[in-house]
């Protein structure tokens, strides 16, 4: 394993897809596309944002190795959480 994740554990993340269908992704890395800014359609000066084909990755160090774990269009995920640690509560109560 390189020097640099060596002493970082791995996280635990649960994705749930917009069809419903749950997984469990392991990895040291989560990154995702910037969003692109665009002129407004309506051509009035204002900003907004366009996400379209923008993709969630997912990488790992694995046996020494950087490794994709997975790539997804955010449009199909509906959400990800850190579950590393199980169930959190807020403010520290079990």
């Amino acid at each position: 394993m390189s020097v640099h994740y060596a002493d970082i554990p791995a996280q635990v993340y649960e994705i749930t897809w917009q069809t419903g269908h749950v997984e469990t992704v392991i990895a040291h890395q989560v990154s995702h596309d910037t969003l692109r800014a665009k002129v407004a359609i309506l051509g009035d000066g204002t900003f907004g944002t366009d996400s379209e084909g923008a993709r969630i990755r997912f990488h790992a160090e694995v046996d020494g190795r950087w490794t994709l774990q997975l790539s997804a269009l955010e449009a199909d995920i509906r959400t990800i959480r850190n579950i590393t640690k199980g169930e959190q509560a807020p403010g520290g109560a079990a």
